[in-house]
């Protein structure tokens, strides 16, 4: 009876005991394009100008703020008109697509080009400060009228 018991307790404590599961971190390009792709759209842009910061989404109209970037993990992009378009009969589908490339210390992308609220952004480098499976938010650096102003954008995720 003591061996039986010996014996029960001794499975109890192998089949009870797991190994601890090693969480995998994911890379930066998974983050940002899953396996194959992943689509992201601009939810907050914020402008210091001065002591004032601004917030360059809110007063956009959706026609603006509903596109869509698509991050491709061949490290190309598209940029499309989400679902409304501020002109049906001339607004392309794809405003554009180019290439884009990934720096992981410091995380960074750089997008060959980026149109956003009427303005082209060319070779502008995007510095990661925080990413996860719905977000990243990161800064980048816009002129406007011949002064350089720091832009905290923030895209979330488009399923």
């Amino acid at each position: 009876m003591k061996k039986l018991l010996v014996l029960v307790l001794g499975l109890v404590l192998i089949l009870g005991c797991k190994k601890d599961e090693v969480a995998v971190e994911k890379t930066t390009l998974e983050y940002l394009t899953g396996t194959t792709s992943k689509k992201w759209k601009v939810t907050e842009g914020m402008v210091k100008l001065g002591e004032q910061s601004v917030n360059l989404i809110s007063n956009q109209p959706p026609c603006i703020t509903d596109n869509i970037l698509v991050l491709y993990n061949n490290k190309s992009y598209e940029l499309t008109e989400g679902p409304s378009k501020c002109d049906p009969s001339k607004d392309p589908d794809l405003i554009i697509k180019a290439n884009w490339t990934l720096v992981e210390e410091p995380k960074a992308i750089t997008i060959d080009k980026f149109i956003f609220l009427n303005y082209t952004l060319q070779n502008s480098k995007f510095l990661i400060s925080s990413i996860s499976d719905n977000q990243f938010v990161g800064q980048t650096e816009v002129s406007l009228n011949g002064k350089t102003y720091q832009a905290n954008i923030t895209f979330s995720v488009v399923n």
